[in-house]
């Protein structure tokens, strides 16, 4: 039973392809072909027909190997390319290879037609499968992403609905203390929130950028306490680093307490003064450094054992992270804060 091969020969012999084609015949083939001579009738029979493979003599009179070569390459198609020719030297026939022909045949070993044709074409079918299944994978990636965005975005969603309920029940609250608590508690909900939402907006779906996280909660509890940028101003000198979310959550939680927390205590009145924090990779670590010039941390007040929610908070997260974290009191407050760089990469 003949095997059916679709075969594009370019070549300006018609005996040539005849003979060619006898071959194929003896070995079993039925093929259809179609010869061609010029650039302009390869573009067509490309365009015009599906083909397994391309058989192309290396000089014609007015098209040659190397154009036909870039013509299939411009084309986007992954067809077998073989060379057959008389005249063709071993050099040439290297750097038709180099160049992307997949075999090279000289006319008179013909012999080796038939094996090659059936090598390329099992070699192009397992290429359009590999091709297919990258294709089927990225596929499911983006349905991946997209799912995850939606999470986040709803995640998100349901965190600031957390926070206008608070807001709600804020209204009802007489005392000034208790207030004070819930207030804190919108701040943590949407620190959170936020982290979600960079994570939604973010092309790189499993890490968000540090810079862009602390001046955006910066500039959130800013406006909340009625603070000035003038009056406090922010410095901030941050690696181009991002976190996982595992890492981010409660890394971003820290950030935002340390920032709440001097605005709340270290500029009393009509202060002036500055934040600054800092995020560097420091060899196996990551090192970030909170530090104001405020007033200052009380003297008698162990920072590890204190009444203080917030700190508390600060605490418990840098162990979430197994990190650690030292405090300096010299000219003003400094927290040292430093983690392992797990689930932490550069974002490019």
């Amino acid at each position: 039973m003949n095997k059916n091969l679709r075969l594009l020969i370019v070549d300006d012999s018609e005996d040539d392809a005849v003979l060619l084609i006898r071959h194929l015949k003896n070995a079993g083939y039925q093929a259809d072909f179609r010869r061609v001579d010029s650039a302009e009738a390869m573009r067509s029979a490309m365009q015009e027909q599906t083909w397994d493979a391309i058989i192309c003599d290396y000089v014609m009179p007015a098209f040659s190997a190397p154009e036909a070569l870039k013509l299939l390459k411009e084309s986007g198609l992954d067809l077998p390319f073989i060379v057959m020719s008389g005249i063709m030297g071993e050099e040439t026939a290297v750097e038709m290879m180099k160049a992307g022909a997949h075999d090279y045949i000289r006319k008179d070993a013909a012999s080796r037609l038939v094996p090659a044709i059936e090598r390329e074409i099992a070699d192009a079918s397992v290429r359009a499968e590999k091709k297919w299944a990258d294709a089927e994978i990225l596929r499911s990636l983006r349905e991946k992403e997209i799912l995850l965005k939606e999470i986040h975005h709803r995640v998100k969603n349901n965190m600031q609905v957390i926070s206008s309920l608070l807001e709600l029940q804020s209204t009802y609250i007489k005392d000034k203390a208790a207030l004070e608590v819930f207030r804190d508690g919108q701040n943590r909900i949407r620190s959170m929130a936020l982290v979600h939402e960079m994570l939604y907006r973010s092309e790189n779906m499993v890490h968000i950028n540090f810079n862009d996280y602390i001046r955006n909660v910066s500039g959130h509890m800013f406006r909340f306490y009625g603070v000035s940028a003038n009056r406090v101003r922010m410095r901030m000198d941050i690696d181009n680093a991002g976190f996982s979310l595992d890492t981010a959550v409660p890394f971003g939680l820290i950030v935002s307490e340390l920032i709440s927390n001097a605005l709340k205590h270290a500029f009393p009145g009509a202060r002036e003064g500055e934040m600054t924090v800092s995020l560097h990779e420091r060899g196996e670590n990551i090192e970030f450094i909170f530090q104001d010039n405020g007033i200052g941390f009380p003297e008698n007040l162990d920072f590890k054992n204190t009444g203080s929610l917030g700190l508390h908070l600060v605490n418990s997260l840098v162990k979430q992270l197994s990190g650690g974290i030292f405090m300096d009191r010299a000219d003003g407050t400094k927290f040292v804060i430093t983690f392992k760089k797990s689930g932490q990469e550069n974002i490019k």
